[in-house]
């Protein structure tokens, strides 16, 4: 069997313009199929469940990074706007791709490697991982990609120094979950962003968190988009929202310290509504995007039953912090009547 035929052949469906669910099911349980055979390495053992503990976040465990590929919508459009991102810099070779957090196979670059000529793409792969790290090297090593421009790293994003004559054309880093909590998405954006220049694409291009409310009356396994309601952007991941011209902000941005937020939301906009949410939205690439409930990533949180009786306006506060474990932090101010 010609493994990167093979690769090649299931992971045509991730660029299918149109979304077959059945097909691209199948599809992702070809791909991990011939992961698992070229890793031979059982990952679910305690080595490979370990998170990495760091002080402004976790590292996913080896085991719980290859289950990424199960999330459908997710690999499908980063994998999609990776590759739109690569088409939109087609002009400049090489391009040079930095893959910051790739798991134990790299999931969302393997399929794009195939498709472009040797000389066209450099790759560094960034892993802080030892375990994960072991099995990327032993992957690239099976697949036979040593013609390629692929430079392997095991360190940590959020601190790893981009060398100043080999900057990157396009970012990627999927190290987050739904509103941003817990892992190091937000940490790695703004170290390897501040080292670039601003042309320079990240993969996602933004992510978004709102307030928002759910209709009262449906259960969870039948809630949809029209369930919810955004009432209020809290915290943006983007170039323009870390980065912007205005000095005074961007020293706030430096410092790692992110504005607070105060939402009103007034009890006539509350009817109907019977929880208090926070939304992820993402937009991967341009038209790729990942909206609420598409994915584990953009599944909303629930923070809040709001009271029957309420009269009053609800108040909240939220301001995102980066800590051992990163989140958007919230404070619900409930009337005196209820």
């Amino acid at each position: 069997m010609d493994i990167r035929k093979e690769i090649i052949r299931i992971t045509s469906e991730y660029f299918e313009d149109k979304l077959d669910f059945q097909k691209l099911s199948n599809a992702s349980k070809e791909f991990k199929s011939i992961l698992n055979v070229i890793c031979g390495q059982d990952l679910d053992i305690e080595e490979g469940r370990k998170d990495i503990e760091h002080g402004n976040g976790k590292a996913l465990g080896t085991f719980w990074a290859a289950l990424c590929l199960d999330d459908l919508l997710r690999t499908r459009q980063f994998i999609r706007g990776i590759d739109k991102a690569i088409k939109d810099k087609r002009k400049k070779k090489p391009i040079h791709i930095l893959y910051a957090g790739t798991g134990p196979f790299a999931t969302l670059i393997l399929p794009i490697i195939f498709r472009y000529q040797k000389e066209d793409i450099k790759y560094t792969l960034l892993e802080v991982n030892p375990f994960t790290f072991q099995i990327l090297q032993n992957v690239i090593s099976k697949l036979g990609l040593k013609e390629f421009d692929i430079d392997l790293v095991n360190n940590d994003a959020t601190k790893f120094k981009i060398d100043s004559k080999n900057e990157p054309d396009i970012i990627i880093s999927e190290t987050m979950q739904n509103a941003l909590a817990k892992e190091q998405q937000v940490p790695i954006f703004l170290n390897l962003m501040r080292q670039v220049k601003l042309d320079t694409i990240f993969i996602p291009e933004k992510i978004e968190l709102h307030l928002g409310l759910k209709k009262a009356g449906i259960p969870s396994e039948e809630l949809q988009i029209k369930h919810f309601n955004k009432v209020e952007k809290v915290f943006e991941v983007s170039k323009e929202s870390m980065f912007p011209q205005k000095q005074s902000e961007k020293q706030s941005i430096i410092k790692n310290s992110f504005p607070k937020k105060k939402t009103v939301i007034e009890s006539k906009k509350l009817k109907g509504f019977n929880q208090l949410v926070i939304i992820t939205e993402i937009q991967v690439f341009k038209n790729e995007k990942i909206v609420i409930n598409e994915s584990g990533l953009t599944t909303p949180l629930f923070i809040q039953e709001i009271p029957k009786n309420l009269k009053d306006s609800l108040i909240i506060d939220t301001q995102y912090q980066i800590s051992s474990e990163p989140k958007l932090e919230y404070k619900i101010t409930l009337p005196n009547n209820v």
